[in-house]
């Protein structure tokens, strides 16, 4: 118990002064003067203050529980800076994205564009927005990790592919970076697939993340998922400009709106 609380449960003997906020007689406690409104104040902001670190660091334990690189954690929409007209539509089709999520709708997200634009920094940006404003889990992973633990059980008689789809489609979000890079091969690509179809059937949002073009997409997903994709609304967001780790672009600018 706090010792400031026992001590306002001992007996009290009021005095002459008068407390200038409350004007009500100080209290004499234990050799000590105080009023006891300040006191209960005193304690109800303390309460307030711890609550607040403790929300603050549950909420940085679940993004480092979210998957994303160490390089990534910190990334968010306030320090995503905008260099050119089409970043500033990209943050804008994310943050309406991350809204719908908290809105509780199910919608689906698309970035594609050429390497080192921000791609992966606008989807550790939703992460984060997620975890902030809801209760909701958010899952940051590559296709090619996804191919990798399927992969992984077929040497490993505890366990099954299909517990590896079930861990994926569990999450209210899951990001799935360099869609098509690694998993060229047409069963590496059909176990990512799996987890999309079963994201689908549970009403999950995905973000896909890749550098091929839409057509090419469109071409590796297929007529079925591309169609399932959409049904609850697919947001692309298109992101075609200067290659910021080349450039710098992106530390000149303005900062983006930021909702977290």
């Amino acid at each position: 118990m706090n010792p400031l609380f026992k001590t306002l449960q001992i007996p009290t003997e009021a005095t002459k002064t008068v407390c200038p906020i409350h004007q009500i007689p100080v209290m004499e406690i234990a050799g000590h003067k105080l009023c006891k409104l300040c006191a209960k104040e005193t304690i109800h902001q303390s309460q307030i203050a711890y609550e607040a670190e403790l929300q603050q660091c549950l909420l940085q334990q679940k993004i480092k529980n979210s998957g994303l690189n160490k390089r990534y954690l910190d990334c968010g929409f306030k320090n995503y800076v905008i260099s050119c007209p089409q970043q500033d539509n990209a943050i804008q089709l994310c943050q309406a994205f991350a809204q719908q999520i908290i809105s509780n709708l199910h919608p689906n997200l698309l970035l594609i564009g050429t390497p080192g634009i921000g791609k992966t920094h606008l989807s550790a940006s939703v992460i984060r927005n997620i975890l902030h404003n809801t209760r909701r889990s958010a899952r940051y992973t590559t296709s090619a990790d996804i191919a990798q633990r399927m992969m992984d059980t077929w040497a490993d008689t505890a366990h099954s592919e299909n517990e590896v789809i079930k861990h994926f489609s569990s999450f209210d979000l899951l990001v799935i970076d360099e869609y098509g890079l690694h998993d060229r091969h047409e069963k590496r690509l059909e176990m990512v697939h799996k987890i999309l179809y079963s994201r689908y059937d549970n009403l999950k949002s995905t973000v896909l993340i890749s550098n091929f073009t839409l057509e090419k997409i469109k071409h590796d997903l297929g007529v079925r998922l591309w169609s399932r994709l959409h049904e609850n609304n697919l947001i692309v967001v298109p992101c075609y400009w200067n290659d910021y780790r080349i450039t710098g672009l992106n530390r000149t600018g303005f900062v983006g709106k930021s909702i977290f």
